[in-house]
């Protein structure tokens, strides 16, 4: 896979299959402190229409926890369909270790670098 570093944010594009809907590819800035797979705003959870699973409590990066509605999707990632944990939370959509695992991520840091992710 291959993004670009964009205000020093390492992006990625992720292809989300949807039901009774053409695939869409989003933008994911690359959240290394991210442990799980996917994060979007509440907005483009529902503009998705993606299915909810639970509710679960989440400690935030300021060591707060909180309670996000966790929804569930089919993506598209290394060429295989693959459903994901979709968090409905924050501004921007996050793309979590859980996706990296078993890849190696190499990202050049200045404006219009590239950004890799091949499995290992």
């Amino acid at each position: 896979m291959t993004g670009r570093v964009e205000n020093l944010h390492a992006l990625l594009p992720v292809i989300f299959r949807l039901q009774n809907q053409s695939d869409i590819t989003l933008e994911f800035v690359v959240d290394t402190g991210f442990t799980d797979a996917l994060t979007l705003p509440l907005e483009a959870v529902v503009d998705l229409q993606l299915p909810f699973d639970y509710d679960m409590i989440v400690n935030l990066a300021n060591d707060s926890d909180a309670v996000v509605p966790v929804h569930r999707a089919s993506i598209i990632w290394q060429g295989a369909e693959r459903t994901v944990r979709v968090f409905a939370t924050g501004r921007r959509p996050l793309l979590g270790t859980a996706l990296l695992e078993d890849c190696e991520l190499t990202a050049q840091f200045r404006e219009s670098g590239l950004v890799f992710v091949e499995p290992l």
